[in-house]
């Protein structure tokens, strides 16, 4: 390898470094205080709420009903300037509802993207569980019309 490519990869490094730290001051400033705010309503209405381990510049967030009813946003650095945020629903008996994936640049995502994304995540989870239970409840009234 050339010396100049070599320098070029310490220089990227440390570019990606930089970067993950300011993630990483995103997540301590922004991220966690609005977690634990809806972490302590949620907790209250009836779900179980964690934060599992997760690898530097990536937050994991996830909100259960039951075993298999859930929603689960992560955030994460994509590429070198913008945060990600991935919303997953599992809903009992229908498996995993669509992702949503959402961007912004990092210095965009205050206090109040936060706090859309989680209440986006929560709304598309209940969402989802209502209608789940709907569906349910129409085919046991079929049944026992039938």
């Amino acid at each position: 390898m050339k010396d100049w490519q070599k320098n070029f990869l310490q220089k990227l490094e440390g570019a990606k470094k930089q970067w993950l730290h300011r993630f990483e001051r995103f997540a301590t400033e922004h991220l966690e205080p609005v977690f634990d705010r809806f972490a302590d309503f949620a907790t209250s209405n009836g779900f179980r709420v964690s934060a599992p381990d997760c690898d530097a510049g990536t937050r994991r967030y996830k909100f259960a009903l039951t075993e298999n009813g859930y929603v689960l946003l992560t955030f994460q650095m994509k590429g070198l300037e913008q945060v990600e945020v991935c919303i997953e629903v599992a809903v009992p008996g229908q498996g995993n509802a669509d992702s949503a994936d959402r961007r912004t640049d990092l210095h965009l995502a205050g206090p109040s993207w936060v706090e859309t994304q989680f209440e986006d995540g929560l709304d598309t989870f209940l969402t989802a569980f209502g209608e789940a239970g709907a569906n349910d409840a129409e085919c046991a009234q079929e049944l026992v019309t039938a």
